[in-house]
């Protein structure tokens, strides 16, 4: 289905921008389309992404990658976000993810942009969530409705993937990013919905009630304030891997 959340304006006039910057890279652009919190719910100009999966005919060659992902990078002044995070990838790594190959991943950000050429790369795993969502989620800013480009992704791939990167989280994201993200990945569990992190903290305080971890995630996510302490978030994260992994549904992660 399409996403019923009103994407903000300034994202969709940005992502136009950058869907004409490959359509003029390239002749065999199929279509571009907005993901993440932007889609979902809870995008925070200050805090958030611009999400970005554009979808190409076929492949090219590490030079033509590498050009694509520069000729993007030129309009990174004009992101609405915190930066724009897009991956480039085949039709028929759309249809059917595979290893999921790419042709590109960028990242901008205030300080830095990063450029992968996809060619050589052994793939990104991250592309399973990014396809779920937009299957199910995305805007399409150019091309066919998201349905009719991105194959279906079994469910168990994208539980292994939620859990994956909820484990990356506990390192390298914050608290607070990391405790939405479990609770996020135990509603999918409980009832196959993709929702944002805010919403699916929401969904664990209504369906478990108060939580003092998850809401001062909330707070902190939704407005700024003070996050859970990482300790805390931690085992609650660990807690909720444990169950994802047994399969069990969304029920509340036991306090470690």
């Amino acid at each position: 289905m399409a996403t019923d959340v009103l994407v903000p304006s300034d994202v969709v006039r940005y992502v136009a921008e950058v869907s004409a910057v490959l359509a003029g890279a390239g002749p065999d652009l199929v279509g571009v389309y907005v993901h993440g919190s932007a889609v979902l719910g809870g995008f925070r100009a200050a805090r958030s992404d611009v999400d970005v999966l554009a979808v190409v005919a076929g492949s090219g060659t590490e030079a033509d990658q590498r050009a694509m992902g520069e000729a993007v990078a030129e309009t990174a002044a004009r992101c609405p976000g915190t930066g724009l995070e897009m991956s480039v990838i085949t039709a028929a790594t759309a249809a059917d993810l595979g290893s999921c190959p790419f042709e590109v991943h960028m990242r901008t950000g205030a300080t830095e942009t990063v450029i992968i050429p996809g060619a050589g790369h052994a793939g990104d795993a991250d592309l399973v969530l990014h396809s779920a969502v937009c299957r199910e989620h995305a805007l399409a800013i150019s091309g066919p409705p998201a349905a009719e480009v991105f194959g279906p992704v079994p469910a168990d791939r994208i539980g292994a993937a939620m859990v994956a990167e909820l484990r990356w989280a506990v390192d390298h994201a914050t608290a607070a990013y990391a405790v939405l993200n479990a609770c996020r990945a135990l509603r999918f569990a409980d009832d196959g919905q993709l929702c944002s992190k805010l919403e699916g903290g929401r969904w664990y305080l209504d369906r478990h009630g108060d939580d003092e971890v998850v809401a001062a995630a909330i707070a902190q996510q939704s407005d700024g304030r003070t996050g859970p302490a990482k300790p805390v978030a931690a085992a609650f994260v660990a807690a909720a891997c444990g169950r994802l992994e047994l399969g069990l549904p969304g029920r509340p992660p036991r306090r470690l």
